[in-house]
């Protein structure tokens, strides 16, 4: 566990951005009818790091080198786990957003796309619309598991975030990021590589 004052809140402050354009389309159930979609598994190491929730209705884990940060309470109390890799240019933020959104109703009018864009909506609102949606929404299947990811950049860092949205058995809405830092002057990461670490870590998810 890291327990530096300075560095805890500097990733406090980026982990406000990755928790911050309203799709009112209704989700059609055929998105996620078709056959199974198994995610790879993972192209880079895995530790023994465990990441559960709260209500212990989901698991993950870390890549391999990468640790927990003690933010010393400086984090939002939806957050329950925040990961860093050695070079401290990439944060793994895991939140619980059910108290945030009136799941029952989004998932009654939209699906879980409605979800996901509810968290992209919370995200600009937070970032003063200082945020943008690279590409679109995406519903991706690992077995019965389903998830909507979507990819945003920070307008004035240009510094990147992805994101998957998902809902447990139990109700519950949970969001893991993976989100780019500038605590360090660094070479920025492909965004090849930035992906596979991205659905390393999505392919471990449990629930």
């Amino acid at each position: 566990m890291l327990k530096n004052g300075k560095f805890a809140i500097f990733i406090s402050l980026a982990i406000v951005v990755a928790s911050c354009i309203i799709v009112k389309e209704k989700v059609p159930d055929e998105e996620f009818s078709s056959e199974f979609t198994l995610l790879s598994k993972p192209t880079v190491p895995i530790g023994d790091i465990a990441i559960r929730s709260e209500r212990g209705d989901m698991i993950a884990y870390l890549p391999q080198g990468w640790f927990l940060v003690d933010l010393e309470e400086k984090a939002p109390t939806n957050i329950f786990a925040v990961g860093v890799n050695p070079d401290y240019t990439l944060s793994i933020i895991f939140s619980r957003l059910t108290n945030k959104l009136d799941v029952v109703e989004i998932l009654k009018e939209q699906g879980l796309l409605g979800l996901a864009t509810k968290s992209f909506e919370i995200k600009q609102l937070k970032s003063l619309n200082n945020i943008k949606l690279l590409g679109n929404f995406e519903p991706i299947k690992n077995g019965t598991q389903k998830f909507y990811i979507f990819k945003y950049q920070n307008l004035t860092n240009k510094l990147v975030g992805k994101s998957a949205i998902f809902v447990t058995p139990l109700s519950e809405v949970y969001e893991f990021a993976l989100i780019q830092l500038d605590f360090k002057e660094q070479p920025t990461i492909s965004e090849s590589d930035f992906d596979n670490i991205f659905n390393s870590v999505l392919s471990t998810i449990k629930f």
